[in-house]
């Protein structure tokens, strides 16, 4: 004699499955952000602390590559302390309209790699302590450039963190909202990204042309 599954069995093996595939994913979303807490405080304290201690940058010089960085990294250390007790609705709720700190680091990002790649050139005694703190073990061969751009990669990846608890909880439980609002909050950031991004490489497309024209009376990039 052969046994079938009813409904009610059918259904709950769907609610295993999402409840595994929920819990994989939280399990990573913890772990992925207390790494890049991690990373955000090295460059706060090996860079942006010392720095500013030993006056090799200008106020303004520090503030236009580093940005909102410190901002960030107190925000999402208050994210981190939810997350590792469970609370997810509830760590990105209050997480998110603090997302203006990521809209001023991403609107700014651009400027501080050639802000960066200034100084790197003209000021030896910058390049010196670059290069010796990127040295240090904790930095595991990261260069700063690299790690100045974490807070960008960091919403791509919130957006998929977020739409996958969404896509394995119920409706009915009182996190959906919540995080909900979260997807829609960071896929804001992330298409902000990507606007820059397009003007950006316009920029650099027409600046090409500009160059390419060099010498003859066309003109077509202007302030």
């Amino acid at each position: 004699m052969s046994f079938f599954p009813g409904p009610c069995s059918s259904i709950q093996e769907q609610r295993d499955r999402w409840e595994r595939k929920r819990s994989r994913t939280a399990r990573e979303l913890v772990q992925t952000e207390q790494h890049y807490c991690q990373q955000l405080k090295l460059v706060i304290t090996y860079f942006v602390e010392i720095l500013k201690a030993k006056g090799t940058l200008r106020e303004d010089i520090r503030e236009s590559i580093f940005s909102s960085i410190k901002a960030i990294h107190s925000v999402n250390q208050s994210l981190l302390v939810h997350l590792e007790n469970g609370y997810f609705g509830r760590g990105f709720d209050q997480f998110c309209p603090h997302l203006h700190h990521y809209n001023t680091y991403v609107d700014n990002v651009y400027n501080a790699n050639k802000v960066l790649g200034i100084q790197l050139k003209k000021n030896k005694a910058f390049r010196r302590f670059k290069k010796l703190q990127e040295t240090r073990p904790e930095f595991n061969s990261h260069k700063l450039e690299d790690l100045l751009q974490l807070p960008i990669q960091r919403i791509d990846q919130y957006k998929h963190f977020l739409q996958d608890l969404t896509a394995n909880i119920s409706p009915d439980n009182p996190e959906f909202q919540q995080i909900s609002r979260a997807v829609t909050a960071v896929c804001e950031v992330s298409q902000r990204i990507q606007n820059n991004t397009r003007c950006h490489e316009n920029h650099l497309q027409l600046c090409r042309v500009q160059k390419l024209l060099k010498g003859q009376r066309t003109k077509v990039l202007s302030a």
